[in-house]
């Protein structure tokens, strides 16, 4: 991008950033004010029954107390806003606790002004983004906590740990979102230096062995957690011996092998074609993996993770979209929530050749063998948390934590058991207690719904209004939210390229 086109989009930036503002500003009069929510239908994501009639009284951000509306003693307060939940579903906010609002696709100077609003419309009061800019993140995470922008909760990791590149390869541009590491060294030194500018927690993608186990080390030592994906020399039960909170996908952790009576041989296979740049190679070692699945050692897998709190991110639906590319629509309405140039990017193969469908068919087995491990592990009594991998290709933010909720459902969670994994185990996972189910004391995070999401998980969808941090948002504020962030998406240059 030139010096002129810089400036045009800071300053179409701007000018959203003052609306953003000023909107934030208004909806904060109108609604810092007690709120009580009449005759509403209650979810209890601890697995009790559905709480009918209910009344919801809510002030300073939090629950202050929940009653049957029938003889409910409540003095009204003044200037307090009623809300009629006949007929409607009160559920906690949710979480998507995998993303990247900040990286990966995303670029911060247009994803602020877009992706934060679709967040809160879809109902996502809160966040773990798995790699981005730390800097753009943590005054993000300032400006919603002093209220000068509507927006979630955010946990947030900073730049992801990658190997850096082997000798006389061409060096990367700057990306905010990786940090490369080349030594047990620099991977302690990085574990210390993004606990000093305050990430939550540190993301692993690909490390060497000795360079990953140097990240476990510093993490424990430091008091920081780390999670992410398992490299491909580091088998799941090191990791989860090792004290790796949670996995992160599980074709990307090579769960598979872990669960093959050949895992020896095909891991093996695996680093061995990868090295020699064989990708067939290292797929169909994937593909015999999945074929000689072994309950026993998965069995054995699965009681590790439970022994040491080891936690999965299964990130379905995302799997799904890359089995499902070459029907991908260039109409679809989210592309219009992103920058013209990022559409582009995105665009199917107009006329799709023999790899693009074998590619195409590999994904679809590695979804169903994805699927099949997701089910076994809930089964077994591991615990699961919703993770969208948004903004992916086609992986669009705030939507596709609903369809991920779709396909646990699909891989055998009851309809609660998934709404679980959006809004009490991320709460049970991230140690907070006031949060992931609505009761008397706790933040007052919520979504109200205009049918029961334990009919039909897709029912979350059906988001009649938001509460954040005791705040309404109704659904005309959240159409208005969508239909800025759609405008800021139109605003940015058409060859503003996204960070890749």
């Amino acid at each position: 991008m030139n010096r002129t086109q810089f400036l045009a989009l800071a300053l179409v930036l701007s000018f959203f950033a003052a609306l953003v503002f000023a909107a934030s500003r208004q909806q904060a009069r109108s609604t810092d004010l007690p709120l009580t929510i009449e005759n509403v239908t209650i979810v209890d994501t601890a697995g009790g029954p559905l709480q009918t009639n209910m009344t919801v009284v809510i002030s300073a951000g939090r629950i202050e107390a929940i009653g049957k509306a029938a003889g409910f003693q409540h003095k009204p307060r003044k200037g307090e806003l009623l809300i009629d939940g006949r007929g409607k579903y009160l559920i906690p906010g949710l979480w998507d606790m995998h993303t990247h609002i900040a990286g990966v696709s995303a670029k911060p100077e247009w994803s602020r002004h877009v992706l934060i609003p679709l967040l809160i419309a879809n109902g996502i009061t809160g966040i773990r983004d798995m790699g981005g800019d730390l800097d753009a993140l943590e005054s993000w995470r300032r400006e919603i906590e002093n209220g000068r922008m509507i927006g979630p909760s955010i946990v947030a990791a900073g730049p992801m740990l990658l190997q850096a590149r082997t000798s006389g390869a061409p060096p990367a541009r700057a990306d905010p979102a990786i940090l490369r590491v080349g030594t047990m060294d620099e991977a302690r030194a990085a574990v210390d230096s993004l606990q000093k500018r305050g990430a939550d927690f540190i993301k692993v993608i690909q490390l060497p062995r000795e360079d990953y186990f140097a990240v476990a080390e510093e993490a424990k030592r430091d008091g920081i957690p780390f999670a992410g994906h398992i490299p491909t020399r580091v088998n799941a039960i090191e990791a989860s011996n090792a004290g790796q909170k949670s996995i992160e996908h599980i074709i990307y952790s090579s769960l598979a092998f872990d669960c093959s009576s050949k895992e020896e041989e095909l891991r093996q296979r695996s680093l061995d074609a990868t090295a020699r740049g064989e990708e067939r190679a290292v797929a169909d070692a994937t593909d015999e993996a999945n074929r000689t699945f072994s309950p026993a050692k998965a069995g054995t897998l699965w009681r590790t993770f439970l022994r040491n709190g080891t936690w999965v991110t299964p990130t379905l639906f995302t799997i799904r979209v890359n089995a499902h590319r070459l029907e991908d629509s260039p109409n679809d309405p989210q592309l219009a929530y992103l920058p013209i140039a990022l559409r582009k990017e995105w665009e199917p193969p107009k006329s799709p050749n023999q790899d693009d469908r074998d590619a195409a068919a590999w994904w679809e087995r590695q979804f169903e063998n994805d699927r099949k491990l997701a089910g076994e592990m809930h089964r077994a009594g591991v615990r699961l948390l919703a993770g969208s991998d948004a903004l992916d290709r086609y992986v669009f933010v705030g939507i596709s934590l609903h369809e991920e909720l779709k396909e646990l459902v699909g891989a055998g969670l009851a309809p609660l058991e998934a709404l679980q994994t959006a809004t009490r185990n991320p709460a049970d996972f991230l140690g907070r207690n006031d949060s992931g189910i609505i009761a008397a004391g706790n933040r007052a995070d919520l979504v109200l719904l205009d049918a029961n999401p334990l009919e039909d998980i897709a029912n979350t969808r059906r988001i009649s209004s938001v509460v954040l941090k005791g705040k309404y948002l109704s659904r005309v504020k959240l159409d208005s939210m969508l239909s800025s962030a759609r405008a800021a998406a139109a605003a940015v240059p058409s060859d503003e390229r996204s960070a890749r």
